[in-house]
């Protein structure tokens, strides 16, 4: 990130792009698989990075970005239902074949099977944090980690 007036120079500045630099590839990879998208999982990410922007610094910054983006996906889930169904074939990715592919299976799963099966084997997040995450219990994020990976296997075979 460039930084192009003196009220953003500093070491305030330079702790917020050390902190996009680490886990901006991450998050954009987490909001890549609940989206479906990588431009919408970059602008997600870039938007949830400029809200954090005014409430630096944070206590636990990777827990707050994750469950930001976490949001940002389900809120952009909830104004692009009627436009993904007439939205045109998407860009090549710059992802690698298997995890487009990966996608493309995780996409059949519903939004919160989806979101339990990422934010555990990709974030190797635990039950708890993934219920706080979804605003669930414990268990029944077990419930949804079972259900989505006998999702994907009933395909996958």
């Amino acid at each position: 990130m460039e930084t192009t007036t003196a009220s953003t120079e500093g070491p305030a500045s330079e702790t917020f792009e050390a902190l996009y630099r680490a886990h901006s590839p991450a998050l954009i990879r987490l909001g890549f698989l609940l989206t479906g998208s990588n431009e919408a999982a970059e602008d997600l990410v870039h938007d949830v990075f400029l809200r954090a922007r005014s409430r630096m610094p944070l206590d636990h910054p990777a827990s707050y970005l994750r469950a930001a983006v976490v949001n940002a996906c389900r809120s952009h889930h909830r104004r692009a239902v009627v436009a993904r169904r007439h939205q045109p074939p998407p860009a090549p990715l710059v992802m690698p074949r298997e995890v487009v592919e990966f996608r493309d299976l995780l996409l059949g799963l519903p939004l919160r099977q989806r979101a339990a099966v990422v934010l555990r084997y990709f974030c190797d997040l635990t039950d708890a944090d993934i219920a706080e995450l979804l605003a669930c219990r414990p268990a029944t994020v077990r419930s949804l980690v079972h259900r989505g990976l006998a999702n994907l296997r009933e395909v996958i075979q």
